[in-house]
């Protein structure tokens, strides 16, 4: 199975080097599949955009922030490991009034990376199975996942939906 594991690998990456020198005009825009979140109100359903949010990947080196935002946000890439099975993000909240409680949810994804031969132009890249997702409860009321294939095609595959309201979550 190692040696299986290993061709494989070494087939993706001699793809990749053949692409690089390629024309790129046949491919799409969007060469990486990186899922796109979508952030909506659990209350109305409709899409909001949320202010003073940072987020990280958890375990990513030094926990680099993939977006640190003081303006309303509706929508971000959610970028995931080619070489694990599984990736994590923390949403910190800052907004004025919840900052002192220090507030952040985590979004976790377990997935199955699969090469894929785009095309001669494109060359190769991974897309992703998901197998399951998750996430903590503070101000997230729940995630669905519109697709379980994430591909490189830019559409929004996780829509995240936030306790928008007072006392919404606690039985009021």
């Amino acid at each position: 199975m190692g040696r299986l594991h290993t061709l494989t690998a070494l087939c993706v990456a001699a793809l990749v080097l053949a692409a690089a020198s390629c024309n790129s005009a046949g491919c799409t825009d969007n060469g990486s599949a990186i899922p796109l979140a979508g952030f909506y109100s659990s209350a109305t359903g409709e899409a909001i955009s949320i202010d003073s949010i940072d987020i990280f990947g958890v375990g990513a080196p030094a926990d680099s922030a993939l977006l640190r935002s003081n303006a309303g946000v509706g929508k971000v890439y959610l970028p995931m490991h080619a070489s694990a099975t599984q990736t994590a993000w923390r949403i910190v909240y800052r907004q004025k009034a919840l900052a002192e409680y220090d507030l952040y949810d985590v979004l976790t994804i377990d997935y199955e990376p699969i090469p894929y031969f785009a095309s001669r132009e494109c060359g190769a890249m991974y897309i992703y199975r998901v197998r399951s997702l998750t996430c903590t409860d503070n101000l997230i009321d729940s995630v669905t996942l519109t697709d379980s294939l994430i591909t490189n095609i830019d559409i929004e595959n996780l829509q995240i939906y936030f306790r928008t309201a007072a006392g919404e979550g606690d039985g009021q």
